[in-house]
């Protein structure tokens, strides 16, 4: 093979025209959104970029590990409950197949396993996967809609109210029968049953995400059955050990959440959603390269945004654009800022890590690209979205993600600004690497990052009080202080008072939440010794009830996006 041939494909070409392809996305469109619906107005829809056709750059996706179940329960009415002891993504396999099906008395099945009226006459076994269990049931606790805290309204929990789901994305009218994690093998009624069943192996449609798997409805469990975990058959090679146990467990937690979200994208979640978003790459990228040998995954995923960068320059919040989120970037097709802007920061941390100089050069005119797009639509964007200019009207959290899962509110303008500010740094890196003239687009990052620090710094110092929070700011936004000093946006002269600052900011108790837990167990003596160290403190805006200061109720609570 003349592995030449592949360095610079020609573009893929396909025999539909984009007339046609345009037309499909409106059918799409009219299918999701209903019309003369208020939330979700119909738009003009267009297609993102084909890109280009190249060999697979990256492994395939492999069953990994073959894990066994711990323990399995009997729930009645001919439905077994499989516990694996920890989550993964993959599936149940069956290495002697399916026992035979069994009706359930009054043919009612448990909830999650019925099935469509028009298969009535038919046998089937439905199996539900699920990470954790209804306590009051002892049963599978489903979650639906990934990210939407969708409920199926079981003992403990509210379904949402009649009507608010209508016309909405991800609201199907049948959550259970739709959403549900489910395989359901199906035989006709007129096959040979016994058979069919007796051959059946595992699912070829998708993976789940689960701990706990039920099967229904069987006189007796499957005999020898397993899940098999899948992911993206990269090497795995970091490794951490401590003599702690719990850190140890923290970090077996994170590498599990890992391996469950890398199938051939980097995803957000392993259940339903399964979509490479900017800001998880953002995040959790370095702790990745660390697990795992990223090399050809991460060169992989950067070309997949090259391909879907619109002709203006814009990258798009998923590595492959599917129009989610688009409100909350700056707006002509751009994604949200931080979520967009994933492309070069990996693109640097993919050098830094693995030295691949080829990488380089083949991004830095689309990095380049996206930089432009920012310089040219920045400023009025962020005005159109509501942001003035001295931030002199903003109270926090306008338009944008921000700090996605900071237990604080989200303080969005300083993550929409300091990740253009990580664009333009971004691009000075890449650009000096491959030796572009000083003149050039080094220059050109330096000067318009050190532009944007300038300003930034400027507006969270105009209070006078050196915590680093926009100018209206009450201490109470994240991540203002933290991104400031961990991206070096606080002058030097004031990030030690900026720190300190840090420490002194008041925690807020939410009910049942781990701080809470933490304050019951304390005896009267415990809570005295930490309220004279100053490390509990009386909260005025909730009566003088003792709360944490910000330094411990950082340990419970907070995983900053933006250290």
């Amino acid at each position: 093979m003349n592995i030449d041939a592949w360095v610079k494909p020609a573009s893929y070409r396909t025999e539909v025209t984009k007339a046609e392809r345009k037309q499909e996305m409106a059918i799409r469109s009219s299918a999701l959104h209903k019309n003369k619906t208020k939330y979700y107005p119909r738009r003009k829809q267009v297609a993102s970029p084909l890109g280009q056709l190249v060999p697979p750059e990256i492994p395939p996706i492999l069953p990994m590990e073959r894990i066994a179940p711990d323990e399995i329960h009997d729930l009645g009415s001919g439905r077994w409950l499989l516990d694996f002891g920890r989550a993964f993504s993959g599936m149940l396999h069956f290495d002697e197949g399916l026992p035979q099906p069994i009706t359930p008395h009054n043919n009612t099945y448990p909830r999650a396993h019925g099935f469509r009226k028009e298969f009535d006459n038919d046998s089937f076994i439905t199996i539900v996967y699920g990470e954790s269990l209804e306590l009051t049931t002892g049963d599978i606790n489903r979650v639906l809609v990934a990210g939407l805290g969708l409920h199926d309204g079981g003992p403990r929990h509210k379904s949402k109210p009649e009507g608010f789901t209508d016309y909405k994305p991800c609201f199907p009218d049948d959550h259970d029968k739709i959403l549900t994690q489910k395989d359901i093998y199906v035989v006709p009624k007129n096959s040979e049953v016994t058979e069919l069943y007796s051959k059946a192996r595992q699912s070829h449609f998708t993976t789940h995400s689960f701990r706990f798997a039920e099967i229904c409805c069987t006189s007796e469990p499957p005999t020898n059955v397993h899940a098999l975990m899948y992911r993206t058959a990269m090497q795995e090679w970091g490794t951490f050990d401590s003599s702690s146990v719990l850190i140890n467990g923290g970090y077996e937690l994170v590498k599990n959440s890992m391996r469950s979200n890398l199938l051939s994208v980097q995803s957000d979640c392993p259940h339903r959603e399964k979509l490479p978003y900017g800001g998880d790459l953002i995040a959790n990228s370095p702790s990745a390269m660390h697990m795992f040998d990223m090399s050809a995954f991460y060169k992989k995923t950067i070309r997949d945004w090259m391909d879907a960068q619109w002709d203006n320059g814009a990258y798009t919040e998923t590595s492959v654009w599917q129009n989610l989120n688009d409100y909350a970037g700056i707006g002509k097709g751009a994604g949200e800022t931080v979520w967009a802007t994933a492309p070069p920061v990996l693109t640097v941390r993919h050098m830094q890590h693995y030295g691949d100089l080829d990488l380089l050069v083949r991004s830095l005119v689309k990095h380049l690209k996206w930089l432009q797009f920012l310089e040219a639509n920045f400023e009025q964007g962020m005005l159109e979205k509501g942001y003035d200019k001295l931030l002199n009207n903003y109270f926090g959290q306008k338009s944008g993600l921000g700090d996605w899962l900071g237990m604080r509110p989200r303080d969005t303008y300083i993550t929409h600004s300091g990740f253009y500010m990580a664009a333009a740094r971004c691009l000075a890196y890449i650009s000096h690497k491959v030796g572009i003239e000083a003149l050039g687009p080094e220059q050109k990052g330096m000067a318009k990052a050190k532009w944007l620090q300038d300003r930034i710094a400027y507006l969270y110092l105009r209070n006078g009080k050196d915590d680093f929070d926009f100018p209206r700011g009450k201490t109470r936004h994240s991540p203002g202080p933290e991104m400031g000093l961990f991206a070096r946006i606080v002058p030097g002269e004031k990030r030690c008072a900026v720190f300190e600052n840090w420490f002194k900011r008041e925690g807020s108790i939410w009910p049942g939440d781990e701080e809470k837990r933490f304050m019951d167990e304390l005896s009267a003596e415990d809570t005295q010794f930490l309220f004279d160290r100053g490390e509990l403190k009386k909260a005025k805006r909730k009566g003088n009830l003792l709360t944490m200061t910000w330094s411990m109720w950082e340990g419970f609570h907070e995983g900053i996006f933006s250290m």
